[in-house]
């Protein structure tokens, strides 16, 4: 009779060392998949970013005008967008300028912005690319910039 009621409680152990097994397991994979979904809205974002950047330079580009538009940040999150040899930090409000210009052999769009800085390294003229410190996102546009 005394081994029967050890027995009871020793599968009840099991049963819920089992239970927060499978516990543990499911929450962590909901967590992941929670962690995924906001990486995906980040890259959908700054492909949308992208995508007004090469729409404003296409603009200023074909129409031969100076164009400006603000960036904000996305929520708390700041990003970087860079190009040819500049960067543009968006960590609050921030306004881009496109303008089309002519150097004598080449027609291209220069941005400027209040946030610029200038770097060493320098990207092909048609390549953007918005950072957000641990990933990027990056295209190729129709036009020139600089």
């Amino acid at each position: 009779m005394f081994s029967k009621r050890g027995q009871i409680s020793i599968d009840v152990v099991i049963a819920m060392f089992f239970i927060l097994l499978v516990s543990a397991v499911l929450t962590y994979h909901v967590f992941h998949t929670v962690r995924n979904i906001e990486y995906a809205e980040m890259i959908e974002r700054g492909h949308s970013i992208l995508d007004i950047f090469e729409n404003y330079a296409l603009v200023a580009y074909s129409r031969e005008v100076t164009l400006s538009t603000t960036f904000e940040p996305i929520g708390d999150r700041g990003y970087t967008i860079r190009f040819s040899n500049k960067e543009i930090v968006v960590d609050s409000e921030t306004t881009v300028v496109f303008r089309k210009e002519y150097d004598g052999n080449t027609t291209y769009v220069s941005v400027t912005s209040n946030n610029l800085r200038y770097l060493q390294e320098t990207l092909p003229p048609n390549i953007v690319t918005i950072s957000f410190g641990d990933f990027y996102v990056s295209k190729n546009i129709s036009v020139r910039i600089r």
